[in-house]
C-alpha cells in the first residue's frame, strides 16, 4: 500500500527499500513500475465509475506545482522519479522518498546511498556527511541509539571496537585479580574506554614473605630457625641448638667456697671466679669469724660481757665479691693481700699495720703483697710497694702472672707443674741484687 498526504491525493508505491511511498498534491493517478525499475504514473483524471483512470505508459508526472502535466515517453522526459531530473523550484523535487542529490533524484538509505529526509537510513547504516554507511559492526561507525554496536564491540571515540580482543584493550567491565605483597590479591576492573583501571591495595597477606626464613633466641643462647611456607606462613621452629651451660642471671656455688657463687654471664657460661656473695655480714662475740667470714671490724661489746676493757666483738662479713677489707695480715683461700694499712676498726692500739685489702685471685695477673703468687700463678717481678707496708727497703710486692700460654717468663729458679726451664738470665726486675741469674724460661711441656 501507498502513503498520501491530504489534499488532492497521488499515491506511490512502496519502493524496494521497505519504506512506505510518499504522496504529491495532483490529480489522482496510479502508478506502475517499468520492466527497467523506473517508476510511471497513470493518466489523470478520475473515472465516472469510480474505477482506476487508465494509464499511458510513456506518461510522467510533474512535481512543480502546478496542475498534473503529463509528457510523452519519447520526447522531453519527466522529472522527480528516480534517475530523472529534479523537478522545478518550488515544488517537491522528487516523488516519495527519493531525494534530489545533484540535480538529479536518487534512491536513498541504502549503504551508499545519500541519506533520506531526517538523516534517515536502512537499519544498520548511519548517516554520515549525508551518505548512509554501514554503522555497528567491528571498525564501522558507531550507530544512533540505545545500542550502537552489534555483538560485544563496544563504541569508542564514534567507532566500533572490539574491546578484549584487540591488543592493549579489555570488555569493560571485566576484572582480573593478581598475587602481590605476602601472598595478597588485588584486582583491576576495565573501564568504560576499554583501558584496565589501577590495581587496588593488596588483601589478605600472610605474616612474611614466601621463602624467607628467620632466626631466633632460645634456651641458653641458643637458636633456632623457621621459614616461610608458600602459603606466607610460619613453618614450626626448629629444635634449639647451640646453648650454653646456663641461663643469664642464674648462680652456682659448685667449686665455689663458703658464701661463694657464680653468676652466669650474658654468654650462658660462668666465670672462673666466685664473685657472687650468699651470705650476709653478722655479728659474733669473741675475735673470730667461722668458716667463710672474715673480721671485718673489732670492739667491745657489753653485750657479749661486762668485763669488756677494749674488745671482744667481731663484725664477721662473707669472703666474698671481687675485694674486701679484712682486719689482720692475710686473706682467706683464692684471695691475695693488695694492700697493708693501719686500720681503727681493726684495734685501737694500731701502729702500723693491722688491716689488709684482699683482692680475688682472677684475670692474667695482679700484684700482690709479699714474695709468692697463689697457685695457677708465677711470680713475673718484684717491687717495693709501700701500699704493702711502710717499712720497704728493696721489696715487699710482687706481680702475680697466670700460668698460661706455650711459655713464659717467671722470677726464682724453677717452673709450675706443666712448664719446664728453657732459659736462664738475670733479670732486674726480679731483684735489684742480680749477679748472674734470678729469672727463668718457662716452656710448655
Amino acid at each position: 500500500m501507498g502513503a498520501c498526504w491530504l489534499g488532492r491525493l497521488v499515491c506511490f508505491p512502496a519502493l524496494a527499500l521497505g519504506v512506505a511511498a510518499g504522496c504529491a498534491t495532483n490529480d489522482d493517478v496510479t502508478t506502475r513500475r517499468r520492466m527497467d525499475g523506473e517508476v510511471v504514473v497513470a493518466d489523470a483524471g478520475p473515472r465516472v465509475d469510480g474505477a482506476a483512470p487508465t494509464m499511458d505508459s510513456g506518461t510522467m508526472p510533474r512535481m512543480d506545482g502546478g496542475g498534473t502535466t503529463m509528457t510523452d515517453g519519447g520526447g522531453g522526459g519527466g522529472c522527480g522519479t528516480a534517475g530523472a531530473p529534479c523537478c522545478a523550484a518550488g515544488a517537491a523535487p522528487c516523488m516519495g522518498i527519493l531525494v534530489c542529490t545533484g540535480g538529479t533524484c536518487q534512491t536513498c538509505g541504502r549503504s551508499g546511498e545519500p541519506c533520506c529526509a531526517g538523516d534517515g537510513c536502512n537499519a544498520g547504516l548511519s548517516c554520515s556527511g549525508g551518505m548512509c554507511i554501514g554503522c555497528g559492526a567491528v571498525g564501522d561507525a558507531c550507530c544512533a541509539g540505545a545500542s550502537p554496536c552489534a555483538g560485544t564491540a563496544t563504541c569508542l571515540a564514534g567507532t566500533c571496537r572490539a574491546c578484549g580482543t584487540e591488543p592493549g584493550t579489555c570488555r569493560p567491565g571485566a576484572s582480573e585479580m593478581q598475587v602481590c605483597g605476602r601472598c595478597g590479591m588485588q584486582t583491576r576492573t576495565c573501564d568504560a574506554a576499554c583501558a584496565w583501571g589501577a590495581w587496588s591495595p593488596c588483601t589478605g597477606e600472610g605474616v612474611c614473605t614466601a621463602g624467607t626464613m628467620e632466626t631466633g633466641a632460645c634456651g641458653m643462647c641458643g637458636s633456632r630457625s623457621r621459614s616461610c611456607s608458600s602459603a606466607c606462613a610460619w613453618e614450626i621452629w626448629s629444635p634449639c641448638s647451640g646453648e650454653g651451660m646456663c641461663s643469664p642471671g642464674t648462680m652456682s656455688s659448685t667449686g665455689c667456697g663458703t658464701c661463694q657463687a657464680r653468676t652466669c654471664g650474658a654468654t650462658c657460661s660462668y666465670p672462673s671466679e666466685c664473685s657472687a656473695c650468699t651470705c650476709t655480714t653478722t655479728t659474733a662475740c669473741g675475735y673470730s669469724c667461722s668458716a667463710g667470714y672474715h673480721v671485718s671490724a673489732i670492739r667491745c661489746d657489753f653485750g657479749c660481757g661486762t668485763g669488756c676493757t677494749s674488745s671482744n666483738s667481731v663484725t664477721c662479713t662473707p669472703n666474698c665479691g671481687a675485694s674486701f677489707t679484712s682486719c689482720g695480715y692475710s686473706c682467706p683461700a683464692s684471695y691475695h693481700v693488695s694492700a697493708i694499712r693501719c686500720d681503727f676498726s681493726c684495734g685501737s692500739g694500731c701502729t702500723s699495720s693491722n688491716s689488709v685489702t684482699c683482692n680475688q685471685n682472677s684475670g692474667a695477673s695482679f700484684t700482690s703483697c709479699g714474695y709468692s703468687c697463689p697457685t695457677g700463678y708465677h711470680v713475673s717481678a718484684i717491687r717495693c710497694d709501700f701500699s704493702c707496708g711502710s717499712g720497704c727497703t728493696s721489696s715487699n710486692s710482687v706481680t702475680c702472672g697466670i700460668d698460661s700460654g706455650a711459655s713464659f717468663t717467671a722470677c726464682g729458679y724453677s717452673c709450675p707443674a706443666g712448664y719446664h726451664v728453657s732459659a736462664m738470665r738475670c733479670d732486674f726486675s726480679c731483684g735489684s741484687g742480680c749477679t748472674s741469674s734470678n729469672s727463668v724460661t718457662c716452656t710448655l711441656g
